[in-house]
């Protein structure tokens, strides 16, 4: 091969790719970039229709006559369709139900309140005042979290025979709002996350703590606020081993433990029972709905520094 052949083999017109059909590939990039996002969708419906098939039978078993709950063709929509549950948990003196939901919600509303305002100024002591031992106190108090609940029970219960508190809501609300551990760290990691250029300018125009703490960190922490809220509520509400223990008149209870009645070693009562499940998860979903927002927000935000 001569110099001139190799010159003209590098200067040859390079070779024309071979033809694609152009339309078959954006018709396969189409139904790609469709298929994925409704695959996923579809996916998501799936595992939230089985997520919420409980709470469908529960709610419809409720509006169903006693024998219809427990038959063997079950059917999910009612037939007949009966309020008799409902009426057998108001006019049921033996099982006061609706006196079951007055007792969870004070309670749960007292502990809301207790808990949001101790946490949020110890975790207020912990995130913006400096102090000698700080850390070291803020780890001892993270420690506490190893400490089963259980084994605090019997000790408990013995300081409150001896106080004379048994049978009394007492335990199921001073407890719960002094010692909360979680709360405080939740509270605290979120108010590390605000500047402390705010502190500093209202301290240089004469604001104490206690002010800064309240027109500056409170309305800055609503989405942790209403985290700590809606955990507490959920906590609070489901609560059943606490009413258990400590009360022993039935008018004190809860409705955890008044559900508890309609189940014995001989018979459950079905109708009732779902009525009263159906009756104790509305107020939570209300919650929830109501402060999702802050409540998600509050989730992602919290423990970013």
């Amino acid at each position: 091969m001569t110099i001139e052949d190799t010159r003209e083999k590098k200067l040859a017109p390079p070779r024309s790719p071979a033809p694609v059909d152009d339309r078959g590939e954006v018709r396969r990039r189409r139904v790609g970039r469709i298929a994925g996002p409704t695959a996923t969708y579809v996916g998501c419906v799936i595992v939230a229709l089985i997520a919420i098939a409980p709470f469908l039978w529960m709610l419809s078993s409720s509006f169903k006559e006693p024998g219809d709950v427990i038959s063997l063709t079950p059917r999910l929509l009612p037939s007949p369709f009966t309020f008799e549950n409902y009426e057998y948990l108001v006019n049921n003196g033996v099982l006061p139900f609706i006196r079951f939901l007055g007792n969870s919600a004070y309670i749960t509303v007292l502990v809301i309140i207790g808990r949001l305002m101790v946490c949020a100024l110890g975790a207020y002591g912990f995130a913006r005042l400096q102090f000698r031992g700080r850390d070291a106190a803020f780890g001892l108090l993270l420690a506490s979290l190893m400490i089963p609940d259980m084994l605090m029970v019997l000790p408990l219960y013995s300081a409150y025979v001896k106080a004379g508190l048994i049978d009394t809501h007492f335990p199921l609300i001073v407890p719960p709002i002094v010692a909360n551990t979680f709360g405080t760290f939740l509270l605290r990691q979120f108010f590390m996350t605000i500047p402390k250029e705010y502190d500093e300018a209202a301290l240089v125009d004469g604001a104490s703590h206690f002010r800064i703490f309240v027109s500056i960190i409170l309305p800055l922490s609503k989405p942790a606020l209403a985290t700590l809220a809606v955990l507490t509520f959920v906590n609070v509400w489901n609560d059943f081993f606490g009413p258990l223990v400590y009360l022993s008149d039935v008018n004190k209870f809860t409705v955890p433990v008044g559900l508890a009645f309609f189940q014995t070693q001989d018979s459950t009562q079905y109708g009732p029972l779902m009525a009263g499940a159906t009756l104790a998860i509305i107020p939570t979903v209300l919650v929830f709905v109501f402060a999702q927002k802050y409540f998600t927000r509050g989730i992602s935000m919290t423990g970013i520094k």
